[in-house]
């Protein structure tokens, strides 16, 4: 190859390596220049990222060093994927359910509740609406309590509890002390966002859709959770909490119970429309009837006329004027038939198309009132039971209540609950205890009357209403329960499980409210508990109790 052609090579390539630089140049400017924009549109959004940002920006402004580039570059996905974990740690606990969840897995519960509470945390994960949240708002209020009793068993009963010398302890996790911020890191979040118990009520109540009636409810229940809790009153605004949501679930079944009364009325004015339709139809058809024997009549008459015309002796002329106005009626009379005939099948269509309709809406009628009330056996029905639950308590005993005390009928209220039904469920698991609970619910049931209303209040409590009864009459059926259900053969994996209860019986007086009743009787049970457990006690009486 000639010494001319290498030297076109080179100069060729030459400006092959100018015009790539050149492109280089372009594509680094407008990088920086894109980077620039995108790094002050993305400020104002986190502390740390800003200043990644302004080192990213103060990179591109000098000439490029990979290594610097690299380290902005570093850092800021660091910045992004921390901000991105917050963003998603925050959207995953939108739900109540969520926030509770996240917020019990951010406690220390002391030993002999840890326990309850993962039983606790798995009962949250199974419900799936907010009337489902009720019971274990309440099961909460009883752990939360029974905790701060263990780390200070005077906090109930003295006002504010100390924290213990254990700085991560159930105390200051659940009131925001220093063990507060020393959550796990995957429950960091919900500390952060929740690092007292007051703050963390108010966001629950934040996530909750209460309807528009129970607003000054929950703006009041706030104004009380923003001037804090002590020790004694954690378990008290849980428990409103969840009285709140058995607000809520009374006012559905409420509307429930006037969309059944409307939907009764409908069926109601769809059978008078029906009956109204069918004595239309009767009548349409004794019309035609009606006019069908008219015509006959009319006919028969003509045909006489014709006949006299025919035999009497008057001239052709006048026969013929007569023969033509007959003919005249007769037509109009086929008419006149024709088009009352034709309308009368044209009402029957409709009549019969009404008829239809009105059945369909009578059948849609009768099936919205049967779901609706499948509906409302399965909002009044302990699911795993089967018994009525808290919320056909509440309703039942309002009834009940206004019944006697109208009547002047004896009443008698038995508070049942089972004895070391804790045991059971951390020896054997939960799956043991539900067993129990259903055995012992079967067993209540089987040696009451039809008349007594029986219900599951949550946890290892039923509520016995016994109506027509008195106190002496409810004593012995209360001890034939107790043997019942100590007498029972529960067994779990080939061993016998003894099981026994504990009953408080009151009956109601005449200055009582739903309210002094129900506290009666529970004081009873666990006056019967502290004796020892497996017997009935019966309420103290008036002048004691005053």
């Amino acid at each position: 190859m000639s010494e001319e052609n290498w030297k076109q090579k080179y100069l060729d390539s030459l400006d092959r390596l100018e015009k790539k630089e050149q492109q280089w140049q372009n594509t680094e400017s407008l990088l920086k220049q894109g980077l620039t924009r995108v790094a002050l549109a993305a400020e104002g959004q986190d502390a740390k990222l800003d200043d990644d940002l302004a080192l990213l920006r103060k990179t591109l402004r000098q000439d490029i060093d990979v290594a610097h580039l690299e380290q902005a570059v570093n850092a800021l996905t660091q910045s992004v994927t921390r901000l991105d974990e917050t963003r998603n740690d925050n959207h995953t606990a939108h739900s109540p359910q969520q926030l509770l969840g996240h917020w019990l897995d951010s406690l220390s519960f002391p030993g002999p509740l840890k326990t309850r509470s993962k039983e606790l945390r798995r009962q949250i994960d199974a419900t799936h609406s907010l009337t489902e949240m009720e019971d274990p708002l309440r099961e909460l209020a009883k752990l939360v309590n029974e905790a701060l009793q263990h780390e200070d068993p005077s906090a109930p009963a003295s006002g504010p509890a100390q924290p213990t010398s254990s700085s991560g302890g159930f105390f200051s996790r659940l009131f925001g002390g220093e063990g507060a911020g020393r959550a796990p890191a995957a429950d960091q979040s919900a500390t952060a966002a929740s690092p007292q118990i007051g703050d963390f009520c108010i966001q629950l109540l934040d996530t909750l859709s209460l309807p528009a009636a129970l607003t000054d409810q929950v703006e009041s229940l706030k104004d009380k959770l923003g001037e804090g809790l002590s020790a004694r009153s954690v378990a008290p605004a849980l428990t409103a909490i969840a009285n709140l949501i058995s607000a809520m679930r009374r006012q559905m079944e409420d509307e429930n119970k006037e969309l059944q009364a409307f939907l009764q009325q409908l069926g109601d004015k769809l059978k008078e429309i029906d009956q109204n339709l069918s004595g239309a139809q009767d009548s349409h058809l004794a019309s035609m009837s009606s006019g069908r024997d008219f015509d006959a009549v009319v006919h028969a008459h003509v045909k006489d006329i014709e006949s006299t015309v025919d035999a009497a002796p008057e001239s052709s002329q006048l026969k013929q004027q007569i023969q033509g106005r007959l003919d005249a009626i007769r037509e109009h009379l086929d008419q006149y038939r024709q088009a009352e005939e034709s309308r009368q099948h044209q009402l029957e269509a409709q009549l019969a198309q009404l008829n239809s309709r009105v059945h369909g809406m009578e059948n849609e009628g009768e099936n919205l009132r049967r779901r609706l009330q499948e509906k409302h056996e399965q909002a009044v029905r302990d699911p795993l039971t089967g018994l009525y639950n808290r919320l056909a308590y509440d309703d039942r005993i309002v009834q009940e209540f206004a019944r006697c005390k109208r009547y002047g009928q004896p009443l008698v209220l038995m508070m049942v609950d089972i004895d070391h039904f804790k045991n059971v469920n951390d020896t054997y698991g939960h799956k043991a205890g539900d067993k129990a609970l259903v055995l012992i619910a079967e067993q209540i049931r089987n040696n009451l009357r039809e008349s007594d209303f029986l219900a599951r209040l949550g946890g290892e409590e039923f509520v016995i209403l016994m109506t027509e009864t008195s106190l002496d009459s409810a004593i012995v059926a209360a001890g034939k329960l107790l043997k019942a259900v100590e007498r029972c053969q529960f067994h779990y994996q080939n061993a016998q499980v003894v099981i026994t209860i504990s009953a408080g019986l009151a009956q109601l007086r005449k200055d009582d409210s739903t309210e002094t009743l129900f506290q009666r009787a529970d004081e009873a049970m666990y006056r019967a508990k502290q004796a020892g457990r497996n017997r009935c006690l019966v309420e103290q009486p008036a002048a004691a109790a005053d």
